[in-house]
Order: structure tokens, then C-alpha cells, then sequence
């Protein structure tokens, strides 16, 4: 072995480490004040009705101190590609606040763009302060990504992928894959030794055999949840160019925005199925039969008000709600146990807006059990072609 390979190595690993302790422990920090966030919320419901007043003070915020961050993970995409100034310190610190302050009032938004954000910036800082090559910039960039990711859902080998695909689609480049899966995994280790609970999730019951008339319906499947996902990242573009094109200043469309929200969420019947994650409805589309037609269009609706309008927080959580809950819906029609149709709806739908079908499979084995991975599989490569260049991230490249 080269001495130059084995110091590489060392780097790697050294990095990996590193960076998935600074992952690792602000994920365990934020996922904690999370969960303290949303309990206060379930305990104080009457806080939803501030909500416009809560939009036009983030907004203010926002306006004045968050244009460097404004665009979230495409920032961390630009730097990726072209390897510009470091992400601004702020970045960590303002997407946690954010985050928590959107929980807070009840907008539904999800915590995958926080973490990652959070791990990027962290990377990028320690990439600086240990006067890393500038050739390293790269991966241990990647490597924030893939802690940030596998420590916020407990899902570490689908994080490492997930930093290796989403960068370039179509490109899967497995030479910073080391550093990746270090930082992932060390990320997840902290968040398990501080006992921050990711919650258990439902396995999969033996998963039926793929045959003709099954690949089938995944066809059909895979054609529903792509169409889903064009429509949720059309939505949530129309609101952003729609504001832009009437001059609506940051406060103002937050505030419109929570008033929107607010008053669809009335009209839905109020309640909280879909404040916040929604985790105790993704986990029932999982588990519970006929969960209702309209619950995935419900959220998507809601969701794309929110995150339209600028609310701070991830796609991620509420596309893995909005593929259960539609997976449920089709699994009666296309006669498919509940569990599966749910499971393989909830990563087809995120592998298809993402374009990241690899990782999404593997977080589906890591979650799910390893018997849905071929399932997973078929639907999230369908997904990812059906949608085409429709995405949450517009800082993705196309091979």
C-alpha cells in the first residue's frame, strides 16, 4: 500500500469522524428541541392562531439577516459544484431557529432541509478551521450532508447515499463514499447515545413475490406518486412566482401565508393530523387500512402553502407523510397489503422529487426491512424517470 493512499485514508476517516460528531450532536440538539417544540404546541393549540403575526416577524427577520441562506440546500448544491465562499455562519444557527419557530406555531414543514443545512454548514467550517486541501472541500462538504441526513432519521447508510447522488443526478461517484458513510454513521451513533428517539417504525410483513401482474400495479403506482410529486413542486413554485411577480415583501408573504394556512386548516376540520411532521399519521398509513382518500392531498395542500410562502423547515418529512398516506389510498383499489403500498409509496414519492432512488431504497430496508427493497426499488427508479427534471432541489445537475 502507497503511503499516499494510507494518508488518505486517515483523512477520510479522520474527517468522517470528526464531521459526524458535529453532526451528531447538533441533530441530537435539534431533534430534542423538536420534540419539546411540538409537545408545547399539542399542549397549547390556541398558539396556531398566531400564526400570520408569527409569518410577518420571521419574515422580518428573514429579510433582514437571511438573504445569504435564503435558498437553503441549493446554497450547499452551488458550493458543491463550484466551490465558492465558505457557507456563512449564520446558516446553522438561523435554520435551527427557523425550524423551531415554524414548528412552533403549527406550519407544516419537516426537519431533512434543517439537519442537512446544519451538517453542511458545520462541515464546511471545520473543513476551514482544520485547514483542509482545498481538493478535500468536496467530500467533507458531502460528509456534513450525509451526517446531517442519516442522524435526522436514523437512516445512516441511506444518508451516505444520499450525499453521493443528489448532487448530480445520474452520477453515482463512490470514491468520497468512506468519508460519507463515517460521518453518517458516527452521526447516528451520538443521536442513539443521547437517547434522542427517532421513533420505531413498522416492518413490513413478508412482502408478496414480484410477479407480472405486480410489476404492474407498481407501474401504476410509480405513475400516481409521480404525478403527485410535479404537482407538489409545481405548486410550491407558482406561490413563490406568483409572489415574486406582485412584489410581496418576505414578512408579507409569510403572513399571507399563515393566514392561508390558517384558513384551509379550518376548513379541513382543524385537528392536528397535519400540524407540524405528522409523524403519528405516517405511521398509521403504514399500519392502519382506509386511512382516507384525501389525507395525502390534504397535506400536500397545506404543505406547499407553507413552505410556498417561506416558512423555514424540509420537504422531506412531509413528502414521506404525503407517499404513505397516497400509497394507503391506492393499496384497496390495486388490492396490495396496506404496509407495503404505504412503505414503497412514502420513498417512491421523496426518490422521485429528490431524484435520489438509490439511497431511498436503502432507507426504505433500513426502516422498513429488507425484504421491501426490491419493491422500494422498482417504484423509486420509476419515480425518478416519471417526474423527469421536476425537483425540490433546482441546484441539482443532470447528467
Amino acid at each position: 500500500m502507497r503511503l499516499g493512499h494510507t494518508r488518505q485514508v486517515l483523512l477520510h476517516l479522520l474527517v468522517g469522524c470528526v464531521v459526524g460528531l458535529a453532526c451528531g450532536l447538533s441533530c441530537a440538539l435539534f431533534l430534542s428541541l423538536l420534540e419539546q417544540v411540538s409537545a408545547w404546541r399539542a399542549q397549547h393549540p390556541q398558539i396556531l392562531f398566531a400564526l400570520p403575526l408569527a409569518g410577518l416577524a420571521l419574515g422580518g427577520v428573514w429579510q433582514r439577516v437571511g438573504a445569504p441562506i435564503a435558498a437553503g440546500a441549493d446554497t450547499i448544491l452551488a458550493r458543491l459544484h463550484d466551490l465558492g465562499p465558505t457557507l456563512p455562519k449564520r446558516m446553522a444557527p438561523m435554520v435551527l431557529l427557523g425550524t423551531l419557530t415554524s414548528h412552533l406555531i403549527g406550519a407544516t414543514v419537516g426537519r431533512e432541509g434543517t439537519a442537512v443545512q446544519m451538517g453542511a454548514a458545520l462541515a464546511d467550517r471545520l473543513h476551514r478551521g482544520l485547514r483542509l486541501p482545498s481538493t478535500a472541500r468536496a467530500w467533507t462538504l458531502s460528509a456534513g450532508v450525509a451526517g446531517g441526513f442519516g442522524a435526522a432519521f436514523g437512516a445512516p447508510l441511506a444518508g451516505a447515499l444520499f450525499a453521493l447522488e443528489w448532487a448530480v443526478v445520474g452520477q453515482l461517484r463512490s470514491e468520497a463514499m468512506l468519508p460519507l458513510l463515517v460521518a453518517a454513521l458516527v452521526g447516528n451513533a451520538v443521536v442513539r447515545a443521547l437517547l434522542v428517539d427517532h421513533g420505531a417504525w413498522r416492518q413490513v410483513a413478508s412482502p408478496p413475490p414480484l410477479t407480472a401482474t405486480l410489476l404492474g400495479k407498481w407501474l401504476l403506482v410509480a405513475a400516481a406518486l409521480a404525478l403527485c410529486g410535479v404537482c407538489f413542486v409545481q405548486l410550491i413554485q407558482l406561490l413563490r412566482r406568483g409572489a415574486a411577480r406582485a412584489h410581496v415583501s418576505t414578512p408579507l408573504r409569510l403572513g399571507l401565508g399563515g393566514a392561508v394556512f390558517l384558513l384551509f386548516w379550518q376548513l379541513l376540520g382543524g385537528g392536528t393530523t397535519y400540524l407540524g411532521l405528522g409523524q403519528a399519521t405516517l405511521h398509521a398509513a403504514l399500519s392502519t387500512p382506509h386511512l382516507g382518500a384525501e389525507v395525502w392531498a390534504c397535506k400536500l395542500l397545506l404543505t406547499c402553502i407553507c413552505l410556498g410562502s417561506g416558512f423555514i423547515g424540509g420537504e422531506v418529512t412531509p413528502l414521506l407523510f404525503i407517499g404513505a398516506a397516497l400509497g394507503n389510498a391506492l393499496a384497496q383499489p390495486l388490492q396490495l397489503p396496506v404496509d407495503l403500498a404505504a412503505g414503497v409509496g412514502m420513498v417512491g414519492l421523496l426518490a422521485g422529487v429528490t431524484h435520489t432512488p438509490v439511497a431511498l431504497t436503502v432507507m426504505a430496508m433500513e426502516l422498513l426491512g429488507a425484504s421491501v427493497g426490491p419493491h422500494a426499488l422498482l417504484v423509486c427508479l420509476l419515480c425518478s424517470a416519471l417526474t423527469g427534471r421536476h425537483g425540490i432541489y433546482h441546484g441539482q445537475r443532470f447528467l
